[in-house]
């Protein structure tokens, strides 16, 4: 019987330390593509004018107060000077996927073009509507005894329910020596959306919305408030379809079963789901290539770059998030990951 050669393993890196530095240590135009989940800047105070005069000035804006329940590493987006170096990483026609909050995708964005990307469109990621984080004012006013306060502020909250995160669609200039988009996905494999990939047939065309259902909700079974069912009668012009879902992946959020736990119990919140983060990579770059996430977080980029046969770099800061990452690249592959720098 012939014996079988050893799985081989698909080279990962992970960079450990500060995104800016260690994107400093990558070989210009060594990436095909980035998806990230990069900080997304939810501090409670952010002085624009100090931001922008710092962006506009080549300098990193520190904010001076946290973000995301009160992490230090989310007290603003990151900006021009981190997306710069990205940039110098990636190919000509490569694509850039930035992940962002839908109160400061705005200020993703301008950091990104600062930064010499093109904007080329925003995927909305839509699912079942979280937790308001604002909270009823009648039920405040009830505690503090004023009855009639109570009942003229019921209903009044600061904020919105959350229900869809932005993705933000950014791709470097083409190669110069390129006429067309096609020259240049030929010459350095990017540049192009691979619609196959997102929908799953060869001929349909891909949306730019994105359903996401609860986890308990199946192909006949959704009692979540996300539907794609017609929401009109009449299309128009740029929208033929009455239905919101036309084209659009559906996936379910992460399981229990997909989140890593580190030995000291150290979980992450933000986990994307693994299907999303895979369709993000299938539509911009081809088996082979190199994927870059200078945010890993628990590492879904990894796993999922890993999973399809792509190279994988990631950065992450967060030493208890190191354990994570190990695990989903033990996962992917199951065998031990290349030593981490």
């Amino acid at each position: 019987m012939t014996q079988q050669p050893p799985k081989q393993q698909v080279p990962f890196t992970l960079l450990k330390g500060d995104a800016y530095e260690q994107l400093q240590t990558l070989e210009e135009e060594s990436v095909h593509a980035i998806v990230t989940d990069p900080p997304y800047g939810l501090a409670d105070h952010l002085d624009i004018e100090q931001l922008l005069e710092a962006w506009l000035n080549g300098e990193t804006f520190i904010n001076d107060t946290n973000g995301y329940a009160g992490a230090e590493w989310d007290h603003s987006p990151p900006g021009p000077e981190l997306w710069r170096e990205a940039y110098r990483t990636l190919l000509p026609g490569g694509y850039l996927l930035a992940f962002a909050a839908s109160r400061t995708v705005g200020l993703t964005q301008l950091a990104i073009q600062l930064a010499g990307f093109e904007i080329r469109d925003l995927i909305y990621w839509v699912y079942s509507p979280g937790r308001p984080t604002g909270r009823d004012q009648g039920r405040r006013a009830a505690e503090l005894g004023d009855v009639d306060l109570a009942e003229e502020m019921a209903g009044l909250r600061p904020t919105l329910r959350p229900g869809h995160e932005p993705i933000v669609v950014a791709r470097k200039p083409l190669d110069e020596f390129s006429e067309t988009v096609l020259d240049n996905h030929l010459e350095h494999g990017v540049g192009l959306l691979n619609h196959r990939a997102i929908t799953g047939t060869p001929t349909a065309i891909a949306s730019n919305v994105w359903v996401v259902h609860d986890l308990h909700c199946t192909e006949s079974d959704c009692s979540c408030s996300v539907s794609t069912n017609p929401v009109s009668e009449h299309g128009t012009h740029l929208y033929p379809s009455d239905k919101l879902g036309k084209g659009a992946l559906n996936v379910s959020k992460p399981r229990i079963a997909e989140r890593p736990v580190g030995p000291d119990g150290t979980t992450h919140e933000t986990v994307k789901p693994l299907k999303l983060i895979s369709t993000l990579i299938e539509a911009v770059t081809l088996p082979g290539q190199t994927v870059l996430d200078p945010f890993l977080g628990s590492g879904t980029t990894a796993e999922a770059a890993l999973l399809l046969n792509r190279v994988a770099i990631g950065c992450e800061l967060e030493e208890d998030y190191w354990p994570l990452i190990d695990q989903r690249v033990l996962r992917a592959h199951d065998v031990k990951p290349h030593e981490a720098k």
